[in-house]
């Protein structure tokens, strides 16, 4: 019986000191570099795989100018950002205004042949 109230107490007195305002603070902050190391491992082939895309249009958009190359680099910086663009411009025959004619058509088609926008 002993046993059991001794067990009890420091089952009570953890609780206590787990629901202080400062354990919380130690843990909130433990809890958010450990997302974000989880987020950051979590988009590891996603970048690999937008960078291997990057790598096969680079033949195709070497005539682009600066301004250009950089709206193509911003567009494949993220996979949300390549499948908004190909909804958009691609299926959608929207006009852009960076990127039009064959190079548009370029594009497109590599996103569609490399499945880049699959989800």
């Amino acid at each position: 019986m002993f046993r059991f109230i001794i067990i009890s107490f420091e089952i009570l007195a953890l609780v206590a000191v787990l629901r202080s305002p400062f354990v919380h603070y130690l843990f909130g902050d433990a809890h958010q570099h450990v997302a974000d190391w989880m987020l950051d491992l979590s988009l590891i082939a996603e970048r690999k795989q937008l960078a291997e895309f990057r790598e096969l249009i680079a033949s195709g958009i070497q005539n682009l100018n600066d301004s250009q190359l950089e709206y193509l680099h911003d567009i494949t910086s993220s996979k949300i950002r390549v499948v908004d663009f190909n909804r958009m411009y691609c299926e959608a025959s929207d006009k852009n205004p960076y990127i039009y004619g064959a190079t548009l058509q370029y594009t497109c088609s590599q996103i569609a042949r490399s499945g880049v926008a699959k989800s």
